[in-house]
């Protein structure tokens, strides 16, 4: 056990590398000189690169001799002391040669598997790996076998020890012979592999080309839904503007309702029902009718108006008094309105004549009143072109000034308008806001759009103005 200690593990590692640096620089000279068909002497091709390969590894070995000589003392000791060990070498290098034959005659069946030699890389790098470990212990162990060269050089034994290593470099290129002929085997499966991997990578292509397409066609795709998602961005942060607006105008409703409330609470303490000039009828009798259909029309008005003023006392919590003593009215203003209706269409409106507190009798005023058609049905009353590139809250502007001139309109033509009541019934401000989304949405990719204003119905000096829009 203390001899095998006190061997130069460095220099038994540096024999095994040059070993095979030595066989793979002979086989490549060798092989680079049969396929150039070098002929010296007048010798055959192959002689001649078995000459070369001989001569190669000769050269090789005598020059890491030399290196071996100057580098480890062991070894230079080793060469001055003992002949045996130069026999050894000599007969070491025989073999050397020999097998470097041997490695040139099947060179030729090694040629396949060089190609493959870049898929074994990792294995061999991984190889490198445990070499390198190795090295690193071998240098730890360094400090400890310079403490031992002086023993190694005053036991003479270790001539055994090399012959001992020399065989199990023998068996070590044996097994090394062995593993040639796993990676030969290996390097066969390696190519059918190969013949699978490049079909399998031919159908790869092909649907490559095909992803390709597709992909280029889903390119196209993306963008035309990113300038989409461009425009539904800005549009939505303009909602959130306008939604900003809104809630502030909100508040500001708040704060009117309040103070709305405020005055209707101050009109309740002052037990004011209805206030003087109020319309609570407005309604369009055909004519011309006999006396007594006149008679039942306006009292079916009166009994409406009845209703009103009982709904006006239910509203505000109270019990309505007696049906004979809720209104009271003109008989004078009856019989004109009976009169009128004999002749013609007329426009019946019954108003408060006075301010009238709770349980005083509500005092009508019936008015007759000439009606006429003002809008046919479907007529346009009036038109605007409201830009597209508007914010919403501008293009809502925009539609409620087109809607307050549909009611000039109207009452250029004629129609009677209550200013205590919207004239125009039937357009909440949700029926603007969508309006303009629409022309904000669908319009976005011109300069603006047209607006019409039309009639919902045919419209008669009363009104309501129902009206319905259009947009072009």
């Amino acid at each position: 056990m203390n001899f095998v200690n006190n061997l130069d593990w460095t220099l038994v590692v540096f024999l095994i590398v040059i070993s095979g640096v030595i066989a793979f620089v002979g086989n490549y000279v060798g092989r680079r000189a049969g396929k150039r068909r070098v002929s010296i002497l007048g010798l055959r091709p192959y002689y001649t690169s078995m000459i070369i390969t001989v001569l190669t590894g000769i050269t090789i070995t005598a020059v890491t001799l030399i290196i071996l000589v100057s580098v480890s003392s062991s070894m230079r000791s080793a060469l001055e002391n003992k002949a045996q060990l130069q026999e050894t070498v000599r007969l070491l290098s025989q073999r050397l040669s020999t097998t470097q034959s041997e490695l040139s005659i099947r060179a030729s069946e090694l040629n396949a598997a060089i190609e493959y030699q870049k898929k074994l890389e990792e294995n061999i790098k991984e190889q490198s790996k445990k070499v390198k470990q190795l090295e690193k212990q071998i240098k730890e162990m360094e400090f400890d076998l310079k403490n031992k060269e002086r023993a190694l050089e005053e036991n003479r034994a270790h001539l055994k020890e090399l012959e001992r290593q020399r065989e199990r470099l023998t068996n070590t290129i044996a097994e090394l012979s062995r593993d040639r002929e796993k990676l030969k085997k290996e390097a066969d499966l390696l190519k059918e592999e190969r013949e699978k991997l490049l079909e399998e990578s031919k159908q790869l292509k092909d649907r490559l080309g095909k992803l390709e397409k597709d992909v280029s066609e889903l390119e196209k795709q993306r963008q035309i839904l990113n300038s989409k998602l461009e425009l539904y961005n800005l549009e939505l942060s303009e909602l959130k503007k306008e939604v900003d607006n809104y809630k502030i105008q909100a508040v500001e409703l708040k704060k009117e309702i309040k103070f709305k409330e405020e005055q209707l609470n101050l009109l309740r303490h002052q037990k004011i029902l209805f206030h003087g000039g109020e319309t609570i009828i407005a309604e369009t009798i055909n004519g011309p009718k006999s006396e007594q259909e006149a008679r039942d029309s306006l009292g079916y008005l009166l009994d409406r108006a009845n209703e009103i003023v009982r709904s006006r006392y239910v509203q505000l919590g109270l019990s309505p008094p007696d049906k004979d003593a809720i209104i009271t009215y003109d008989s004078d203003d009856l019989g004109f309105a009976i009169r009128s209706l004999k002749e013609e269409q007329r426009l019946i409106r019954i108003k408060i004549k006075n301010n009238t507190f709770i349980r005083e009798p509500a005092q009508l005023t019936i008015e007759s009143l000439k009606s006429k058609l003002i809008f046919n049905k479907d007529e346009t009353i009036t038109f605007r072109f409201i830009s597209s590139k508007l914010p919403r809250n501008k293009i809502i502007e925009e539609l409620d000034l087109l809607l307050t001139e549909a009611v000039k309109e109207g009452i250029r033509r004629g129609m009677i308008i209550d200013h205590l009541t919207n004239p125009i019934a039937n357009v909440s401000y949700e029926t603007l806001l969508s309006l303009s989304v629409r022309i904000k949405v669908k319009y976005s990719k011109v300069d603006s759009a047209l607006v019409l204003v039309k009639a919902e119905r045919e419209i008669y000096t009363g009104g309501p103005l129902r009206v319905r829009f259009e947009v072009r």
